[in-house]
């Protein structure tokens, strides 16, 4: 009898303990769309509390409840604006991997990594990534902190230095300029992705260098475009898999067309389609969702992370107040200057847990500025294929706040491929005729990206 009620207890718990965690995350999204109660510490406390007790209590859930912790301790750093909450936030990072080795460590001190960056402590900086690369170093979040670290060696080593990078100009994604910081030397190790962290936290100590010559200028962009495919090789660009985010889904419909064509159907068959060519192409493919369903933004980039994808597609229709507007775009992440592409991002954001502002606080440089010459140079790839097979109207690469781009750890794109609230495109966006030659467009600009990439590894 004894046997039998701890055997109960014990399928009871589970249940309860995770019920807990829903429960604390629906009072997380409340939090967070609650301008006024957001503003102050206790609301992100009371949060915290509950999630440490559900990881206290163990359980299949406790990692994720523990991880989870640490991210709200990050946003009531974004609120709070204070270094102690900021400390305590990566102080909690790092308590995961030390509770949770593995999947749930890597991504926790990948995130103090980013965290870093905002609270402005170099010394938090360099201890959170050189024990992700040493713990973790053939991992993707390694990899990119890796290849963020040797953008930076390459914009203050003289020529003859680390991992020079081109720089071009007029570039809008420069890191803030790295603080002083005087670490201990570090222990000796092997391997260029380590060596790429030491080799950065040496620049972080050195003097700037003095304004160059346009001689020097010209023999840094030649040591630097030399350069590019050896670092490319390094950090293995050799694209595998493609994560197909079909946009919107179940309860959120996206945009609706005058007939009433629904953003959320067209996106599902142009993937389905692009899924199809893909991988007749060779590439392995993963898609958010197959069917009509709700997939929370959250979940469409863990979706893509946890499947270690190489590129992220996300698939859309575009909408205006302006029914005569037609035509493609490609989107990236940043956060748009213009009205157009504030009020784009804020639709397709409908259904973000988060509001921009925190976003900007602590979420924007997930971007992964080590990722965002690709994003563009994907961008590129696929306006250019979109526009020249459908034929519409070219409006060029941009760049906005979009959720579902964030925390992708590759390179992330946001495809509109044509304007449901056009009459006209909303006829052309259902025909399968056109969804058919939209999907071959968007591969192709996959194919060619990628072929371009395994062009610069190669080198001459």
């Amino acid at each position: 009898m004894r046997c039998l009620a701890l055997a109960l207890a014990l399928c009871l718990a589970a249940p309860a303990r995770a019920d807990r965690i829903e429960s604390a995350k629906i009072s997380l999204e409340k939090l967070r769309s609650d301008p006024r109660r957001s503003r102050y510490r206790d609301g992100w406390e009371a949060i915290v509390r509950q999630l440490q007790a559900s990881a206290k209590a163990g359980g299949p859930r406790a990692a994720e409840a523990a991880l989870l912790a640490a991210r709200v301790r990050a946003e009531l750093f974004g609120v709070s604006r204070s270094p102690a909450d900021g400390r305590a936030a990566i102080a909690a990072f790092r308590r995961v991997d030390d509770d949770y080795p593995g999947r749930w460590g890597k991504e926790a001190l990948h995130a103090a990594v980013q965290l870093s960056w905002h609270t402005k402590d170099a010394g938090d900086r360099v201890a959170a990534a050189r024990r992700l690369i040493e713990r973790y170093p053939e991992s993707a979040e390694a990899k990119t902190v890796a290849a963020r670290t040797a953008l930076l060696v390459g914009k203050q080593s003289p020529p003859g230095g680390h991992n020079p990078v081109e720089t071009e100009e007029g570039d809008d994604d420069e890191d803030d300029p790295p603080e002083e910081v005087a670490p201990e030397s570090p222990p000796e190790r092997h391997g260029p992705i380590v060596k790429a962290v030491n080799d950065a936290v040496a620049a972080w100590t050195e003097p700037e260098d003095p304004p160059l010559t346009a001689a020097k200028a010209r023999e840094i962009r030649s040591a630097a475009l030399a350069s590019r495919s050896s670092l490319a090789a390094q950090l293995g660009l050799k694209v595998k898999r493609v994560v197909l985010d079909p946009g919107h889904g179940g309860r959120d419909r996206g945009a609706t067309g005058p007939h009433g064509i629904r953003e959320k159907d067209v996106a599902l068959a142009i993937a389905k389609r692009v899924a199809a060519q893909l991988r007749a192409l060779g590439f392995a493919v993963v898609m958010t969702r197959k069917e009509d369903r709700f997939v929370s933004l959250d979940d469409r980039t863990r979706i893509a992370n946890e499947a270690r994808a190489d590129l992220f597609v996300s698939i859309h229709c575009n909408a205006s107040r302006r029914r005569r507007l037609a035509g493609a775009e490609t989107w990236t992440l940043n956060v748009g200057s213009d009205r157009y592409s504030a009020r784009l991002a804020a639709f397709e954001n409908a259904e973000a847990d988060r509001t921009v502002s925190d976003l900007r606080l602590i979420l924007a440089d997930l971007a992964t500025k080590a990722n965002a010459g690709d994003a563009r140079e994907l961008a590129q790839a696929v306006q250019s294929s979109l526009v020249r097979k459908t034929r519409g109207r070219d409006h060029g690469v941009k760049q906005a706040l979009f959720y579902v781009l964030l925390g992708a750890h590759m390179p992330a794109v946001l495809v509109e491929t044509g304007f449901i609230s056009n009459p006209a495109e909303e006829a052309r966006l259902k025909s399968a005729r056109f969804q058919e030659t939209a999907a071959e467009a968007i591969s192709r600009g996959v194919k060619d990206f990628v072929d371009t990439r395994r062009r610069l590894a190669r080198g001459p």
